[in-house]
Order: structure tokens, then C-alpha cells, then sequence
């Protein structure tokens, strides 16, 4: 089989991450020829067996839905590129990629079968992050004519699926839920790297972490709050680890809240492991999730988890409690009172440090792509 991955991204983060786990672990016997199509800065981080790469930078210029012109355009040049790739299916990451495939092959009638894989909630977004009628009546019917044209959708999360089929009418029966997998034995080798840049914060005090884009949909304003609360029962200090526009903005709030000794802002780092491992405990705050990756991750690397269950990824990553703690959205009271439970209770922390493995081991990065793999042979049965 000939399999191309169409992925617009910007940044490296949980979806790229699940495009690299991807690409790592396919069996090469099934997918006999990989490409992939990317803006270039992604090539970096993408492993070197891909058979061949198309830079989409200058070609495909948008990497979400802006307007209707825009879509046309990068239509066309996907499906010139989808042309000269010649796959026997192409696969599209996150949903503007998804809509360029499943446009690209339609509007050229490629012999192509197409995989669209929707990475988190987009009516969350909508209702959150977009404004007029008529830009979500223009959401709304691209994102349900990608779900309707495709030959198979996958989704992440049982949340994200029901969402699809009930607020953009796609299949129920062309939509598979594969949770995204991580490979446990490679991010606990990858955890020993040096935890850089956080030596001189207070040794005596136990560490929390977060990896996430300083961007408003990740709702760290709501942890920094939930710290400040946090010192007067637990004191600790906090690791922050990732990049955005919201940046300048929470250290701000730090420097205002006299915290500037107890956080540390990293940055971007290619490898989060070691910061996870020299946790005591994991922190995530969003306002909605596809899934949640560096929950998993954190827990590959025995690091307890806390959660607000914000739509869909925590809850089925966490359960009902049984693999980390979940707390209420937007109440930084409630998510003060489950940090400092958790800090305040060395034996709770333990026992969810050795069930987030379980967990690690449960949402295996084999699963995921077995998952992925099964999808594409059905396809060309």
C-alpha cells in the first residue's frame, strides 16, 4: 500500500506528536511507500524512514478554515499534490488537512481512498473561539462535508465522535474512535535526559508541572490561580513547559502574585519527559480536548495526574477518578483543593503513580496504530 499523510501544522505539539508515533510504528510490510506533506519547519521532527516529503510551504498557504477563497485555492493544490504523490490512500491530520484530502481527491476523482482523522472537539471551538453566523454556517458545512465524503473518519476520544455525528450530522458508521497511543519504554528512556533550567527552585518543595501552547484554549490563567491558592495549604513550587501567545501575559501574573521564585517558564522543549519525571504531579487545564496527550504521557513516566474535565479527552483518559483526579472547569477553588489533596497525601499519589502506568500500558502506542492500520486495510479489502 501507498500511503500519504497530508499534515498543516505551525507548531509541534499533541497532534504532530501523534503523526510522529504514527509514521515510527507502521508495519513497513502494510505501508510498502510513505509520504508525507508538511510545511517544512515539521520535517525536523518527523522520523527519517519517510520514503519521500512535500513541502506544502507557499503551496497550501492556510493551515485552517479562513474563508471559502482561501479553502478553493489550497483545495487545488492539494489535489495536485495528492496527483504527483499517487497513494492508495491519503490520510489527513487535524481537520483543515482532512478537508484538503477529502476535497483534493473529489474535486480531481482520484482512485484515492481518504482517511480524515479530526484531532479535538471543533464545535467546542466554535462556540468558544468563533464569532458571526455566517463564518459558522461556513464552519459547519465544511466540517460536515469532510465527515460525509470521507471513507473513514477517526476521532480520538467517544466525545469527540458523538460530537461529529450529532452537530455535524457525520457518519456514525464511517467514524472510528482510536484513542492515541504512547510508547511507554521509549518516554521513560527518554525521561533520564537532565531536567534542565529548574535547579534553583526551592529543593524542599514538591514540584508540579504542565506541558501545554500558552494559548487561551488551554486555560493556564486558571492553574496559576489555582497555584496561588494552592501555597497557603501546600507549598510548592511549578514547572511550565511549551510556548504561545499568552506567555508574557502569565508570567505577568506571577510577577503580580509574588510567585516568581516558585514558576519557571521553559519554554519550548523538544523533550518533556524529564520534566514530567521530576514531577510529583501533573497538572491540566483546558478549555476542551480531542484527548489530552501529555496527560498520558505523564503518566508513562509515573507521574500522577489532575484534571479538569473539560470536554471530552480527560474523562476517558481519567475515568471516574480511577486513573487521576478530576475537578470541575473553571472553578479554581475545586482544582486548589485536588492539588493540594494530592500533595498532602503521599500514599494516594503513589497509588495513582502505579495505575497511571497500568493506564500508559492500556493506551499503547501498538494499539493506536493497529487501530490505523486495521482502518487502512478495510479499506482496500
Amino acid at each position: 500500500m501507498r500511503l500519504l499523510i497530508l499534515h498543516q501544522a505551525s507548531v509541534f505539539g499533541g497532534a504532530e506528536r501523534t503523526t510522529k508515533n504514527l509514521i515510527q510504528h507502521l508495519d513497513r510490510g502494510l505501508v510498502r511507500h510513505l509520504s508525507v506533506a508538511a510545511p517544512l519547519p515539521l520535517r525536523e521532527h518527523l522520523p527519517a524512514s519517510i520514503d519521500a516529503f512535500f513541502d506544502t510551504s507557499g503551496r497550501i498557504r492556510h493551515g485552517w478554515l479562513s474563508s471559502a477563497r482561501g479553502l478553493a485555492t489550497d483545495v487545488s493544490e492539494a489535489a495536485s499534490l495528492i496527483a504527483d504523490a499517487s497513494p492508495d490512500v491519503v490520510l489527513g491530520m487535524m481537520h483543515y488537512s482532512a478537508a484538503l484530502a477529502v476535497f483534493g481527491v473529489k474535486a480531481k476523482r482520484l482512485p484515492v481512498k481518504t482517511v480524515g482523522s479530526f484531532r479535538g472537539p471543533v464545535y467546542e471551538h466554535m462556540r468558544l473561539y468563533e464569532h458571526g453566523v455566517r463564518r459558522k454556517a461556513f464552519l459547519r458545512v465544511v466540517v460536515g462535508a469532510t465527515a460525509r465524503l470521507a471513507d473513514r473518519m477517526i476521532v480520538p476520544s467517544h466525545g469527540t465522535a458523538r460530537e461529529l455525528v450529532r452537530r455535524f450530522l457525520g457518519p456514525a458508521s464511517r467514524t472510528l474512535v482510536i484513542p492515541n497511543g504512547i510508547d511507554s519504554d521509549q518516554a521513560r528512556a527518554d525521561a533520564r535526559a537532565p531536567a534542565d533550567g529548574v535547579g534553583d527552585l526551592p529543593p524542599h518543595l514538591p514540584r508540579l508541572c504542565v506541558a501545554a501552547r500558552l494559548s487561551a484554549e488551554k486555560d493556564l490563567g486558571l492553574l496559576l490561580e489555582a497555584f496561588r491558592r494552592v501555597q497557603e495549604r501546600a507549598p510548592s513550587s511549578l514547572i511550565v513547559v511549551g510556548d504561545g501567545p499568552d506567555r508574557e501575559r502569565l508570567q505577568g501574573l506571577t510577577e503580580q502574585w509574588g510567585l516568581r521564585d516558585r514558576v519557571r517558564f521553559l519554554g519550548h522543549r523538544a523533550n518533556v519527559y524529564p520534566y514530567l519525571a521530576a514531577a510529583d504531579l501533573y497538572v491540566h487545564t483546558c478549555h476542551f480536548e480531542g484527548f489530552g496527550y501529555t496527560m498520558l504521557e505523564a503518566m508513562a513516566c509515573g507521574c500522577p495526574v489532575v484534571a479538569t474535565d473539560c470536554p471530552y479527552g480527560p474523562r476517558e483518559i481519567i475515568g471516574e477518578n480511577a486513573f487521576g483526579v478530576l475537578v470541575p472547569m473553571n472553578d479554581p477553588g475545586a482544582l486548589a483543593q485536588g492539588i493540594s489533596d494530592l500533595l498532602k497525601d503521599s500514599g494516594r499519589r503513589s497509588q495513582l503513580a502505579e495505575l497511571g502506568l497500568v493506564r500508559a500500558q492500556q493506551l499503547s502506542i501498538e494499539r493506536m496504530v493497529g487501530g490505523y492500520e486495521t482502518a487502512f486495510r478495510e479499506l482496500l479489502a
